[in-house]
This record gives structure tokens, sequence and C-alpha cells, in this order.
């Protein structure tokens, strides 16, 4: 995240970085290390605020110690998309299974976004009515929590029941077809960690002011969550940070404002090789894109 400028130059490295990092996610923190936040950990701590607190019951398992930590770190440097985007397993599951869905051909659906925005509201309200039930049982909260389907898929490695099984197979077959289906509209865990992240302290992905959104689209219809609002906004609250939209914001190629400026300066290097027009562009001044007039022997 700290190279996301340099990554975001350099797609053909960040493409096999993430693949691989998503991989790394599922099969390591995943499905070797039984490392998947919950929304039940919210829950416990929330609940061990009021209740008093202490550090005895998060050292238990180290592993979700450590990822807890880093969580911590970055909701307040990025928000909540570092985790939702590159560290949760369940993600990575669904991630990977649009892909393979896409390359075989998979229609894929999207709803509308005036609809894709209301369905926001769902994953929160499941997450008030799981804190609700925690104030009055932490363990009744815990029993609702299979809303989630990560202990059947992650911890568990499929080995439940046939009920929670298939719920699990469902989600991710959606997923095929709509990519991440029950992070998008489902997850109280994304619900829980987009209210912290309101608090982050920087803004890290850039836009191209009077152009995003108004009236390029380009972004907005590539983004894998469609986070980013027809007007060209991004919603912090749920973007996943895949960073693609930073990819297309440095692409001379697809992005309008930076075709502009890659054809002034074209057009600048063209007029500096030019042996009658005694103009030429001066590449100490490229920011300000300013050009210098050369003196013809006449002149002289």
């Amino acid at each position: 995240m700290l190279f996301q400028e340099v990554l975001a130059r350099h797609p053909r490295v960040l493409n096999p970085l993430r693949q691989g990092f998503k991989i790394y996610t599922l099969v390591f923190i995943g499905w070797y290390s039984l490392a998947q936040l919950s929304v039940v950990n919210i829950l416990t701590f929330t609940n061990s605020l009021i209740s008093g607190f202490s550090w005895s019951s998060f050292l238990i398992d180290p592993m979700l110690f450590i990822l807890w930590s880093f969580v911590a770190v970055s909701l307040l440097l990025w928000g909540r998309g570092v985790f939702c985007g590159w560290l949760c397993p369940f993600g990575a599951l669904q991630d990977l299974v649009n892909q393979l869905a896409r390359k075989l051909k998979v229609k894929q659906i999207e709803v509308p976004f005036g609809l894709h925005e209301r369905l926001w509201a769902i994953k929160y309200i499941i997450l008030l009515a799981l804190f609700a039930v925690s104030l009055h049982s932490l363990s009744t909260a815990e029993h609702y929590a299979e809303v989630e389907p990560f202990k059947t898929a992650i911890t568990l490695r499929f080995q439940r029941d046939w009920a929670f099984l298939l719920y699990a197979l469902a989600l991710i077959a959606i997923s095929a077809f709509n990519h991440k289906f029950y992070c998008r509209y489902l997850c109280p865990l994304g619900a829980g960690l987009a209210i912290p992240s309101r608090l982050r302290l920087f803004d890290w992905l850039k836009r191209h002011r009077g152009s995003c959104g108004t009236p390029c689209q380009i972004c907005a219809n590539e983004c894998e969550v469609a986070a980013i609002h027809p007007d060209g906004r991004i919603n912090a609250n749920e973007c996943h940070y895949c960073l693609d939209c930073q990819v297309t914001y440095h692409d001379d190629q697809r992005c309008p404002p930076m075709i502009k400026r890659r054809k002034r300066y074209e057009k600048a290097s063209r007029l500096a090789g030019n042996p009658d027009g005694s103009e030429t562009f001066d590449p100490g001044n490229a920011g300000n894109r300013k050009l210098q007039r050369i003196p013809t022997h006449q002149e002289e």
C-alpha cells in the first residue's frame, strides 16, 4: 500500500502481485492459519469495552491478534478496503471464482446503481441486529452470526452439515455472476469495519477534477465492487482498494485527461523537431507545458 503509486503506474507488476496475494490470503491466512476475521470479534470487543476490557481473550490466537492489529492501523490510514480487498480469505475466494467465471465467459449480472446503492444498507441492518442481540446474549449473537459463511468455507474447510454447506456454496456460486455479492450487500464484518474507517486520516485514491464522472465513466464501469458513484466520487466505505481506478488514472491510452496531456506533449515534441518552425518543447518545464522560441539565423 505504501508503494501503491508506483504499482499503479506498472500494472504488469501490480496484476500478478495482486493475484498471487489473493491466493496467499485464501490458502495461507484462511485455510492454513484459520485466521478469518469475523463480526463475532467485533461484537466481543464491543462487549468487552462495556463489561470491562481484558487482553486475555484477544491473545488466545496470535495470528488473529496480529491480523486485527494490522487492520486497526490500516483502518486509520486507508479505510476498510485494505482488509476487504487484500486480507479477507472469503473475499479472495469470491474474487478468484469470479475471475474464473469471466474467463469461462459467464455472463455477469449487475444491478442498476440506484438499487445497488440501496442494497448497501442490508449489511448495516444485519450488523445492528447482531449488535442488539449481543447486548442481551453474546452466545446468541454468535449463533446468528452464522449469516457469515466464513466458518463453513474457511475455518472448517467445507467440512460441515449440509445446510451450512449449501448456504456457503450458494453465496460462492452467486459471486460467479455478481462480483463479491456477499461482500457488497450482506457482510456485517465489512459494515463493522466501514464505520470506524470514516475516521481515516488520508485519502490516497487520486481523481482528475472536472473529468472523473463528468463525463468520463471508465473507472465507474470497471470498479469491481461498483464503489464509484456516477459523479466520480469514490465511496471509501464500499471501496475494496483493488487499485484498478488508479491504474486507469495513470494510463495515457485510456484515461481522457491523460490522453489529452500525452497529445500535448507529443505536439510539443514535434514542434521541437521542426526545422523551419523555431519552437521547441522544454522538458524542464514539462509540468507547465511551456514552449520556448529559438531565434532563426536571420533574427540572429
